[in-house]
C-alpha cells in the first residue's frame, strides 16, 4: 500500500480471485491509533498489527461489475460514502478497482470550467495540528475525525507550515517495522517523532475563487488527494478534497451534472489513437 500510494487494497479468497473484502489506509489508522498508548513501545505497536486482514478490513464491501455506468459508480460512491468500489465480474471475482482518485482525474482533464466555484465545495470546518506534536497526536486526530489529512498550523487562518497526510503515518509505519525487524528499533523516536520531521512542507493551494476544475487538475498532477483553500488576502478558509469534488458536487449540482463533465473527457481518451 504503503510503496505503491494505494490507499485501498481489494482482499481476495484464493483460488479464483474472489473477493473477500477491502483494506484501506484508514483502517490501518484506526488500528494504529488503538495499538499506541502514552508508554507503548514500538515493538508492542508492531506486534500489535501483526493480525489477519479480516480482522480490520470492510467485510462484504459494495462493489460494481464492469458493465455498469458512470452514473452508478458515482450513485454507491455517494450514497455509501466511500472512496472505492471493487470491480467484479459475474462470478464476483475481482476485476479491477475504481476510486474517487479516478473521477477527479477525469474531471481534471478537462480545461472547460465548469461554472462551479472552489468556495461551493469547500469544507471549512478543519482539524489542524501543530508542528511540535507528535506523530502519535496525529494518528489518534485522524482516528478520532476519519480524516485523511491534518493542516500543520496553530493559527488556522494563515497558510499551514506543511501537510501530515495517512500515507505519511503509512511511510512511517514501514519504516519502523523494518527498523524493527532489523534490530535498529532503540535508535528511532517511532510515533514520538515530531509532526515537523514527517510533514509536507510543499503544500499545495487553490483560490477559493477558482473553478473547480482547476481544484480538480491540480490533484491530478500532483497526485495528492486535497488541496488547501486560500481567499483573497492569502487566508486559509479550508480545504476541498477528492470526496468534495464528487460527493459534494453531487450535492449542489446533480449526479447527471457530474457525469456528464466526466463523460466528454472520457470519450476523448478512449478515442485517442
Amino acid at each position: 500500500m504503503q510503496k505503491r500510494n494505494f490507499r485501498h487494497l481489494p482482499v481476495i479468497r484464493e483460488p479464483g480471485q474472489r473477493l473477500a473484502g477491502v483494506l484501506s489506509a484508514q483502517d490501518v489508522v484506526d488500528s494504529l491509533s488503538l495499538a499506541i498508548g502514552p508508554y507503548t513501545t514500538i515493538d508492542e505497536i508492531v506486534k500489535s498489527l501483526e493480525i489477519p486482514l479480516h480482522r480490520i478490513m470492510s467485510l462484504h464491501p459494495i462493489v460494481v461489475e464492469k458493465g455498469d455506468g458512470l452514473a452508478e459508480v458515482v450513485k454507491k460512491l455517494v450514497a455509501h460514502n466511500i472512496g472505492a468500489l471493487p470491480v467484479v465480474d459475474e462470478m464476483g471475482l475481482i476485476q479491477g478497482i475504481i476510486t474517487l482518485r479516478d473521477l477527479v482525474g477525469l474531471l481534471g482533464t478537462g480545461s472547460e470550467p465548469l461554472g462551479v466555484k472552489v468556495s461551493e465545495l469547500t469544507t471549512r470546518q478543519l482539524a489542524t495540528i501543530d508542528s511540535r506534536s507528535s506523530m502519535a497526536d496525529a494518528v489518534h486526530l485522524m482516528s478520532q475525525n476519519r480524516i485523511r489529512r491534518l493542516p500543520i498550523t496553530s493559527n488556522p487562518q494563515v497558510p499551514p507550515a506543511g501537510m501530515i497526510t495517512n500515507k505519511d503515518i503509512l511511510r512511517l509505519l514501514a519504516r519502523e517495522s523494518a527498523n524493527n525487524r532489523t534490530g535498529e528499533k532503540d535508535t528511532t523516536p517511532g510515533f514520538k517523532t515530531k509532526i515537523s520531521e514527517v510533514m509536507t512542507r510543499d503544500v499545495i493551494s487553490v483560490d477559493a475563487e477558482d473553478d473547480i476544475r482547476v481544484a480538480a487538475s491540480r490533484m491530478m498532477i500532483f497526485g495528492i488527494g486535497g488541496l488547501t483553500v486560500l481567499d483573497a488576502a492569502g487566508r486559509m478558509v479550508g480545504l476541498i478534497t477528492e470526496r468534495d469534488l464528487v460527493k459534494k458536487l453531487v450535492e449542489v449540482r446533480s449526479v447527471s451534472f457530474l457525469v456528464q463533465s466526466m463523460k466528454f473527457e472520457l470519450e476523448l481518451i478512449e478515442s485517442a489513437p
